[in-house]
């Protein structure tokens, strides 16, 4: 193995579990090994997340080393993370090789399932077109596969900023060597708040959208971005999300596996000989949010018209949670047990994107959230019922009938 001196570049090892004790010693599980280090361990991996030359790495850890001890310690748990592989010469390129989802973003089932979508991918990409000028210079946060950058280089952009936090990142910089446009865009290992940028860009692009809109906290990281990377009034892609809201009855063979019934209970006494009843009685008032494939959703009973939930200017600063109420009118009798969530991204001046399920198909790239209610109520024609919905701000949010209903 080579030896380290304070120039050598290392490059993190894609992904592992760090099990941290009380006196902050830490245990690193890797490659079926279990390596015990130093209390300074987690923060030259964390340091070494974006590759970093050994003298880079110790100087930023500098301000906890007191003495020529701490040095000493510091550099010695550098040797041992580079002897067991942790930290590497050359960075681990290509897709990881641990099943997903412990692979995360540099899974192949990722990518796959995003490239194969039919829709979502070209409408960024047409979107992408609609947006970028000639000259401009681009931000992509997520970048992925490198689609988004690499359309807009092909659209005429100057100069990319492609950041991505995965692993990944490599692979894009290899595909847009091979269409020809790496001389443009700059593939960037890391978080966007973490990053400053040598000139600020014209347009931001980013696929950051989540199953329900803001559940990736979009909203906070495009703040972030327009704030300290973007020029004055930059143009977004997406630039505008719009939620809207249905009412709907969820089939009891799927509202089984996510609320106790009395079923579970009755089946459960007698298998086990035990009361589990507590189980029901604590979620008998709540509201459960969970995602479920749209193939699926398009086929259950829609029992209103959909309504606006909320609609978030991505230009605009967030100022708080989001809180609103929307009144559904059903449109047909039923019994209604919950509400069905999708949005529309404005992506450019001509195209936008729905996440409606009734307009997805089992390729689609995105699941749709739904509310399942405390209670189920019968509805006729003409009958309107409200609902509150509140975004807190980090990437959760919470639906359930408004109070006095």
């Amino acid at each position: 193995m080579p030896k380290l001196s304070p120039d050598t570049v290392l490059h993190r090892a894609p992904s592992f579990i760090a099990e941290v004790d009380t006196s902050n010693e830490v245990k690193i599980h890797f490659e079926s090994r279990i390596l015990k280090l130093g209390h300074d361990a987690l923060g030259l991996l964390d340091l070494f997340h974006q590759p970093r030359t050994v003298g880079q790495a110790l100087t930023l850890l500098g301000s906890r080393m007191k003495g020529p001890r701490a040095a000493q310690e510091a550099l010695a748990t550098v040797v041992s993370l580079h002897q067991a592989g942790l930290l590497r010469n050359e960075p681990a390129e290509g897709f990881s090789n641990q099943p997903f989802p412990k692979g995360g973003y540099d899974a192949a089932l990722v990518h796959i399932a995003m490239l194969e979508d039919p829709v979502r991918k070209a409408a960024f990409q047409q979107a992408v077109r609609e947006t970028v000028c000639e000259g401009d210079v681009v931000l992509d946060l997520g970048t992925g596969s490198g689609i988004l950058a690499i359309t807009a280089a092909q659209a005429g952009a100057r100069k990319v900023y492609a950041v991505e936090p995965a692993g990944m990142v490599h692979l894009a910089q290899r595909i847009a060597e091979r269409n020809g446009v790496a001389d443009r865009i700059e593939f960037i290992r890391g978080w966007s708040p973490q990053l400053e940028l040598p000139e600020r860009a014209d347009v931001l692009l980013t696929d950051i959208v989540g199953n329900e809109a803001l559940d990736m906290q979009i909203w906070e990281t495009v703040q972030d971005a327009r704030r300290r990377l973007m020029k004055d009034s930059p143009r977004l892609v997406p630039g505008r999300l719009t939620s809207f809201a249905t009412l709907a009855r969820i089939p009891d063979s799927l509202l089984d596996k996510h609320r106790v019934t009395q079923d579970h209970l009755a089946r459960w006494k007698e298998m086990f000989g035990i009361d589990f009843g507590p189980m029901a009685e604590s979620e008998r008032q709540r509201s459960i949010g969970f995602y479920e494939r749209p193939e699926n959703v398009q086929t259950w009973d829609f029992l209103s018209k959909p309504a606006e939930l909320y609609q978030v200017d991505l230009q605009q600063d967030m100022t708080g949670p989001l809180e609103t109420r929307c009144t559904l009118a059903a449109d047909q009798e039923g019994e209604a047990n919950g509400v069905v969530v999708h949005f529309e991204a404005q992506l450019g001046p001509n195209t936008t994107l729905s996440t409606a399920p009734w307009l997805g198909c089992a390729r689609s790239h995105w699941y749709t959230a739904a509310w399942a209610l405390p209670e189920p109520v019968k509805v006729t024609a003409g009958q309107e019922l409200s609902y509150s919905y509140r975004y807190f701000g980090d990437g959760t949010s919470h639906l359930e009938p408004a109070s006095g209903q």
